[in-house]
């Protein structure tokens, strides 16, 4: 047994434990229980990384071993997983500072869902995991709900979806359990190899529905927008960061490491020199990246933009990733690590915007720049990195994808790609315009930044997008180990950027990022050495010929993109929301019909079981007449 691996599971589960009963002395004591175990696991990893440690953990029942172990993949998402937590427990004790016994559970439960979320990335076992993924489900359940006004419904949809999730998972453990005899993903992967095509098209089917649901892929996406706009906004972030990308790794370790591409190529035919199930999974990639976008465009709400822009970006990691190539795997794994960076930044920016104004809602926003410079350039940072533009971290991942689309000659998934790309441009506007840009509303007046402390995730985040986006090589170190755990040749790269390879032109991102600064200082120049305008109150204005007065709105912030309303209206109607909506009507409805059964009258109960013995009678009776 490897005591401190498994220290790195336990901490969390110690530290929310103490933080917890440590605020039955102070608030401030349990704060310091909490950072301190939220920060222990990163100090403890970095030894662990890149190494393969299988079963340093084991515990036998009936029969089977339930085991843990860490390999490169699991350690890359370990340790960002972990500074994700550690950030956003920085920003739950504000946001819950008023709370109560609500922002006590709200810590316990958090340290308890980076424990669980740990158990899934150390497990070496189909029940372990899978063990560890319920207990995630669950408190992701409690965390959801301590959020604004609709978070119970947040909380009912999230787990409607967990649970079919759930149930889809375990009828394919339980039938390899049968089958196999074995529950070790070494064991489970012998197995698959000679297995029955049935029962390896079955399992994987079960298995990948469970994953794409947390992950949030179209069309399992249905939970995701209220749940990412109605949770707590330090949960926003671990749900974006954190929780999707658990469905994601679990994707790529099943489909790679237990299944593997050779297995499903032999067992099922070729599309365009993909088997069948990669080329299905990459087309929903492609339309989770489209419709997501198309979608996140006419938001009114600004976490809501930011929960489609989400769904929209796992396309880009599914379609990567179910591409089956090294570039494409490289793609997919290096836009899981910049998506969690970006995403969570955007998140914590979104959340400070909330914390001092009380609105998420863009048309009641608008004109905070100079009131919180610190956040505007952490959003416009995000923004710059969700488009995929240089110097920022997405787009190396996004240029990736893009060339083993090309290398794969797959044009049409390139064009939707590329389309998605553009659309994120457009949306990613509109929320930095309508919060930091335009006018000021006078109740926003007296606001002022967020608290130097809730600063800290936004300049961590934003460093290490521009960090990444300009050194790529330092996250590619992390992506080339997990690829060759993966069965695949990692690409080569170097610090700066790309060389030149079979089917990636060369890329050097320094020299492309030192012209944007030399663009950058060119216009600054321009700004400062040309005539000065004279700077007037805002109110000190004329708009169309009128003298502006504060109830006049010059710019407009509500139906930015209103166009995109009339073109996406007449396929709402066949949406999976609508669909799920109906039949969550029909349930309600039939529901309210059975309830009148339980009436309390001893004399209606009779009456409907005689109902129903006559109705079983004639059944019966005309069976046998008729068969």
């Amino acid at each position: 047994m490897n005591f401190s691996l498994l220290m790195i599971l336990l901490t969390p589960f110690f530290g929310g434990l103490l933080a917890y009963a440590a605020s039955a002395l102070h608030k401030s004591v349990r704060n310091i229980f909490f950072l301190i175990f939220m920060l222990i696991p990163f100090v403890e990893l970095p030894v662990y990384l890149n190494k393969t440690v299988d079963n340093f953990y084991y515990l036998t029942i009936l029969g089977q071993n339930l085991s843990l172990g860490i390999n490169p993949l699991s350690s890359m998402m370990l340790l960002l997983f972990t500074l994700i937590f550690f950030l956003s427990s920085i920003f739950m004790m504000f946001e819950f500072n008023d709370r109560g016994e609500e922002g006590d559970l709200a810590v316990l439960e958090l340290s308890f869902l980076e424990g669980a979320v740990f158990g899934v990335l150390l497990a070496r076992d189909i029940l372990t995991f899978f063990i560890f993924f319920e207990l995630m489900a669950v408190l992701v359940f409690f965390l959801v709900g301590k959020g604004y006004k609709e978070a119970h419904t947040a909380q009912m949809k999230y787990i409607t979806w967990a649970l079919i999730g759930a149930n889809s998972m375990l009828a394919a453990i339980v039938l390899l359990l049968f089958k196999a005899g074995n529950i070790g993903y070494t064991e489970i992967a012998g197995y698959l190899s000679t297995a029955p095509t049935s029962i390896v098209i079955v399992t994987f089917i079960l298995f990948a529905i469970g994953f794409l649901i947390e992950a949030s892929i179209m069309p399992f996406h249905v939970w995701t927008p209220i749940t990412y706009a109605e949770a707590p906004d330090s949960v926003s972030v671990v749900l974006a960061s954190v929780v999707k990308k658990v469905g994601l790794y679990l994707f790529a370790l099943f489909a790679f490491s237990l299944f593997g591409l050779n297995l499903f190529s032999k067992l099922l035919p070729q599309v365009l020199n993909n088997s069948l199930v990669m080329y299905i999974l990459q087309w929903i990639g492609a339309l989770t990246i489209i419709i997501g976008t198309f979608i996140a465009i006419v938001q009114e709400d600004a976490k809501k933009i930011l929960a489609w822009s989400s769904v929209a970006q796992s396309g880009y990691i599914l379609l990567g990733l179910s591409l089956g190539t090294p570039l494409g795997v490289a793609g997919g794994l290096l836009h899981i690590i910049n998506h969690s960076i970006f995403k969570g930044l955007l998140f914590f920016v979104v959340g400070g915007v909330i914390y001092r104004t009380g609105t998420k809602n863009l048309p009641e926003l608008g004109g905070l720049i100079k009131k919180m410079p610190v956040s505007f350039i952490s959003m416009l940072l995000g923004i710059i990195a969700v488009a995929g533009i240089p110097p920022l971290n997405g787009f190396n991942s996004k240029y990736l994808i893009y060339e083993a689309l090309i290398q794969k000659k797959e044009p049409i998934l390139l064009t939707i790609a590329l389309l998605g790309g553009t659309g994120s441009f457009m949306y990613v506007y509109r929320l930095i315009h309508s919060i930091f840009l335009g006018q000021l509303h006078e109740e926003h007046e007296s606001v002022k930044e967020v608290p130097l402390l809730m600063q800290i995730p936004m300049i961590v985040l934003s460093l290490l997008a521009l960090l990444f986006g300009v050194l790529p090589g330092i996250p590619m170190y992390f992506v080339s180990k997990a690829e060759a755990f993966l069965g695949f040749d990692p690409i080569k790269y170097n610090l700066t950027g790309f060389p030149e390879q079979p089917g990636l032109h060369a890329v050097n991102v320094s020299v492309i990022s030192i012209t944007f600064v030399a663009g950058l200082v060119v216009a600054g120049l321009l700004f400062y050495l040309l005539p000065r305008a004279r700077k007037v109150h805002q109110l000190d204005n004329y708009y169309a010929g009128e003298v502006l007065t504060k109830d006049d709105k010059y710019n407009y912030s509500f139906g930015f993109y209103s166009f995109f309303d009339d073109i996406i209206a007449p396929f709402n109607k066949w949406s999976v929301e609508s669909v799920y909506e109906s039949f969550v009507g029909f349930i309600k409805t039939a529901g309210d019909y059975l309830r009148r059964v339980y009436t309390g009258n001893l004399e209606t109960y009779v009456s409907f079981g005689v109902i129903l013995l006559v109705i079983f009678s004639l059944i019966y009776i005309l069976g046998g007449i008729l068969w």
